[in-house]
């Protein structure tokens, strides 16, 4: 892991999202990410919406790969009618009325296909919109699937999920990125919850003295602020802890890739800190590959196929554990 502290100020707007109180009616929002395309992100996220939407919850999938948008064919839906697009191009839309049945019983897409050029960026103000719309829908659990990369749409749609799920495939690319992906991911967590508690001169004097402070993570960051001002630095640390995300390592095809997840584990809690739930492999299986040449979720064309076992079990895992407090 890449050692440097980037604690620099961004230069696009930085406003915290928003960020609703939670009620009963209150959906599960899932995002799934990592940072590399290809890893299967796509397919993982509209499988897992098949496993609950088939147990009779509501689920809707919202791809928000708005470059390369593809979950409406993964699902069977050759040509949605409405996407993302109609949000800002029409006026009063809301995100309930772009929502469009699939042909998985119980499941809906919000597509990002066809997306207009600027959609492929959105604005603060428009992506704002979107996720204070995900909170108000009705419905069960809304699974939003990331395009690659660690654009800061990417990386709020990531941390305004009450589950947050990295796929990764065993390559040095993929592991590398999933570590530039979760890096990014945890400063833009930091950078809002330093500006929130005023520690900005706190923490701007210890990254000034970090070779005298042994400061080579943002775990020894937070220790650092511990040791000076113990109040600040288990407040920053109560900041931090609601991120937690799960690991899945998918397309695994030897014993020894078997141990990346553990691994993976290791170094995040070593250098960050976190707790990263390590909830399994997915071996590589072409009957995944076939469904989505068949343009059919591989929980319905493969129900016993190994990828399916592997991600229903991990799916219902997910679904059991509590979530709020956001």
């Amino acid at each position: 892991m890449h050692h440097s502290l980037p604690l620099t100020t961004e230069t696009t707007p930085s406003a915290p999202l928003p960020t609703p109180s939670v009620t009963a009616a209150t959906p599960r929002i899932w995002a799934v990410g990592g940072g590399k395309g290809g890893v299967g992100k796509s397919v993982i996220t509209a499988n897992m919406a098949v496993v609950l939407a088939r147990e009779g919850k509501r689920c809707v999938i919202l791809d928000a790969d708005l470059g390369g948008a593809n979950i409406h064919t993964l699902v069977g839906l050759p040509n949605p009618k409405t996407t993302l697009s109609d949000l800002f191009s029409r006026r009063g839309m809301k995100l309930e009325d772009i929502m469009v049945p699939t042909p998985v019983p119980n499941l809906q897409l919000i597509s990002g296909s066809r997306a207009l050029m600027e959609m492929a960026n959105p604005k603060h103000v428009q992506k704002e919109k979107i996720i204070r719309q995900l909170f108000s829908l009705d419905v069960d659990h809304i699974f939003i699937d990331l395009g690659a990369g660690s654009a800061f749409n990417a990386l709020d749609f990531f941390l305004a999920a009450d589950t947050q799920v990295m796929v990764v495939v065993p390559t040095p690319t993929s592991v590398e990125n999933a570590y530039h992906f979760l890096k990014a991911v945890y400063y833009r967590k930091l950078k809002k919850a330093i500006q929130t508690l005023g520690a900005q001169r706190l923490v701007d004097r210890a990254m000034g003295e970090k070779m005298l402070r042994g400061i080579r993570s943002p775990r020894d960051l937070i220790a650092s602020i511990s040791r000076e001002n113990p109040p600040l630095g288990a407040s920053l640390a109560a900041e931090m802890s609601p991120l937690a995300p799960a690991l899945i390592v998918n397309q695994i095809r030897t014993e020894e890739e078997m141990d990346l997840g553990p691994q993976m584990k290791i170094a995040c809690r070593d250098f960050f800190g976190l707790e990263v739930e390590f909830l399994g492999c997915i071996r590589n299986d072409d009957r995944a590959y076939n469904a989505v040449r068949m343009k059919r979720p591989a929980m319905e064309a493969y129900p016993q196929s190994s990828f399916s076992l592997a991600l229903r079990e991990i799916t219902r895992k997910l679904a059991a554990a509590p979530f709020g407090g956001r």
